[in-house]
């Protein structure tokens, strides 16, 4: 296991850094705190078989926070963007009218 979480740590946390960053929109940024918090766990498998007690911690309040990443982007501010664009949608279709 320990093995395992020594690639996938690192790789995760690499790869949602670059998707949070990259700021390419609500999904991606989404699924990037969804990455972060893969890589999250990773690192406390990793300070719980090395006895690491500050990397454990730490990764266990920066899970907390990623969740909360996942929640706003993929839930609150998804449904925020579908209200947008429906409500954009209305609008042509108003205006082609006028």
């Amino acid at each position: 296991m320990e093995t395992a979480a020594n690639w996938v740590a690192p790789i995760a946390t690499t790869l949602a850094a670059i998707l949070v960053a990259a700021n390419l929109g609500t999904k991606i940024t989404g699924w990037g705190f969804v990455v972060f918090s893969v890589g999250s766990i990773g690192w406390i498998v990793i300070g719980a078989v090395t006895d690491q007690p500050n990397l454990l911690w730490q990764n266990v309040f920066l899970l907390f926070v990623n969740l909360v990443g996942v929640w706003r982007w993929l839930g609150i501010r998804a449904r925020y963007e579908k209200g947008a664009d429906s409500a954009t949608a209305t609008s042509a279709r108003v205006f082609r009218r006028s």
